[in-house]
């Protein structure tokens, strides 16, 4: 056998691998590749095997495994990355490396999820404040009364959906509550959600600006 071909020994290894390991396991190299040729390689011996009952019921067995294997693989791996966005949308530096070409697209879209579904739920807009009525000066009933009074006021930046910051370091890309992508470096100077900045600010990774005037 080509040593390069997976086996369903094989996989049940990986599956017991990534069952044990708290986090995300590196699959070896071209794994879905030869899980396919695998999957592949079994369905034709089962079409081969169909005047011989022992080898069609043996080969029929096989395929059930490798389904089984396969979901239970791909269940605990689906796990792991919905962590890692998790992570992401915190603002945390979780290791990618482990993370295949196939599961990015999923990893990028559940982060996304996750961020909307924040924005929605925990960032409050800023309601505008209405400014006191000022007190009508007596006078004689023929005065032009003046200009009305500004309906709203600026908010406090505390209640604003984002903080202007300073990096402070170089950051790993992250998905902000605003569902955005954010690649910052040392020393940019950014607009980024008031929860992500808030996280960032007590790990010291950037530090607060005033708005300019």
């Amino acid at each position: 056998m080509d040593p390069d071909e997976l086996t369903l020994r094989d996989l049940r290894v990986q599956v017991l691998a990534e069952r044990r390991d708290g986090r995300l396991v590196k699959l070896p190299a071209h794994f879905h590749e030869r899980l396919a040729r695998l999957e592949q390689g079994l369905e034709q011996a089962r079409d081969a095997a169909r005047e011989d009952e022992q080898r069609f019921q043996r080969a029929n067995s096989d395929i059930s495994k490798l389904s089984d294997l396969k979901l239970e693989l791909h269940k605990h791996r689906e796990r792991k990355l919905t962590l890692l966005a998790r992570e992401k949308v915190n603002g945390q530096q979780p290791s990618l490396e482990a993370v295949t070409e196939q599961e990015r697209e999923f990893l990028e879209s559940v982060a996304s999820v996750i961020g909307q579904h924040r924005q929605k739920l925990l960032v409050r807009r800023a309601a505008p404040v209405a400014k006191p009525e000022p007190k009508a000066k007596p006078g004689p009933k023929s005065a032009v009364p003046g200009p009305e009074p500004d309906a709203t006021a600026p908010a406090d930046i505390d209640d604003s959906e984002s903080l202007l910051v300073r990096v402070l370091e170089d950051l790993p890309t992250f998905t902000g509550l605003d569902a955005r992508n954010y690649s910052l470096k040392a020393n940019d100077v950014a607009h980024i959600p008031l929860y992500n900045a808030r996280m960032l600010l007590e790990a010291g990774k950037v530090e607060r600006l005033e708005e300019e005037a």
